[in-house]
């Protein structure tokens, strides 16, 4: 049997709560009553940082961080509603939803991209296919 883990202090939307060592960002935002939308993450199988829908803001991180992967460190502020974070989750559906059919995702994933606002079509018929030739440019 292997022994506890040691509970880390981290703070989500302001909210502080404990999560044991080890334990996702995805995780403590749970514990914490954040919803953070996610595509690729199941349960059961190791994180694979795919889809990005999951990024929030790591206080002291230049970039958006994928909760669903990224292990909690103590003293660990995150925020999971910034206007980052909410515009990186609201380009990635729209990219999306450019490109594959969504109909089939679910009620909370629908849910997510309304509560986004994405305009599904942001980006053209030109995005929806990758039947088409590639253009390469060789007159250089």
């Amino acid at each position: 049997m292997d022994p506890p883990r040691p509970l880390l202090a981290v703070t989500v939307d302001g909210r502080p709560v404990s999560v044991p060592a080890g334990r996702s960002v995805l995780e403590a935002c749970r514990v914490a009553g954040s919803e953070v939308p996610t595509l690729c993450f199941l349960e059961t199988l190791t994180p694979v940082n795919v889809c990005r829908v999951c990024v929030v803001e790591v206080e002291g991180s230049r970039t958006l961080v994928p909760a669903c992967s990224r292990v909690v460190e103590a003293g660990m502020v995150i925020t999971t509603d910034s206007e980052r974070a909410r515009h990186s989750r609201r380009l990635v559906f729209e990219l999306l939803a450019s490109s594959v059919d969504l109909s089939l995702v679910g009620e909370e994933t629908e849910a997510w991209m309304e509560a986004a606002a994405v305009d599904g079509g942001r980006f053209g018929q030109e995005a929806a296919t990758v039947a088409q030739p590639a253009k390469v440019q060789d007159d250089l």
